[in-house]
């Protein structure tokens, strides 16, 4: 019996095509699962970064526990030092998106019960945090009014050092009838200016449970 070694060597040729092919798919998925693995890694701890020339310099920002669980308390720390004095309201463009199985989701914005929440551009920063925290002059912590922050806005605050520390124990509850603050991971974008100018451009991650 004689064999033809022209098909057989084209017999070979495409098992090792067909071999290779299903290597580089496997290599690929592999590839997919580890980058989606570190997508889906919560964070431990408030991450940020300056994203630019900034007015500020942070010596701390952070939040505990992370991930956040609401509505339970948050310990919030905050150190900065401030290279010229605010004036008037914060006007800030927020940029968010929630990172949830590697994929990223940007939260729009839009209105909900008379406030504008997501990635808006807010008239002032003061008035987004104090509706997030339930802050006011009636129930502002004793450390915020000691470092001239007084829970109305808008801020008016000097250049130098301040520290503020608290729990926040509340939150607004029309914040937390948000739909878009669901479990997963966010990574937020503020540039903040003043009646001065350009204040500062800043990097936020942390993850939500709820």
């Amino acid at each position: 019996m004689m064999f033809n070694s022209h098909k057989i060597f084209n017999f070979k040729i495409k098992n090792l095509s067909i071999n290779y092919l299903m290597m580089n798919i496997f290599f690929k998925y592999i590839i997919v699962l580890f980058l989606i693995s570190r997508c889906q890694s919560e964070y431990s701890s408030l991450d940020f970064s300056l994203c630019g020339p900034s007015d500020i310099e942070f010596f701390e920002n952070s939040i505990t526990p992370m991930p956040i669980v609401f509505p339970n308390p948050v310990d919030w720390k905050f150190k900065a030092n401030l290279k010229r004095p605010i004036d008037g309201p914060i006007k800030s463009n927020l940029t968010i998106v929630r990172v949830l199985s590697g994929l990223q989701l940007p939260i729009r914005c839009y209105l909900t019960n008379g406030q504008w929440v997501g990635s808006c551009v807010y008239p002032d920063l003061c008035n987004s945090i104090m509706y997030v925290t339930n802050l006011n002059k009636d129930n502002c912590p004793s450390n915020f009014i000691s470092n001239g922050v007084d829970c109305q806005c808008p801020f008016n605050l000097p250049s130098g050092l301040i520290e503020l520390r608290d729990v926040i124990q509340t939150y607004s509850p029309a914040f937390l009838s948000n739909s878009w603050l669901l479990n997963g991971d966010y990574k937020i974008k503020i540039e903040a200016s003043d009646s001065r100018g350009f204040f500062f451009c800043l990097n936020l991650g942390f993850t939500i449970k709820s």
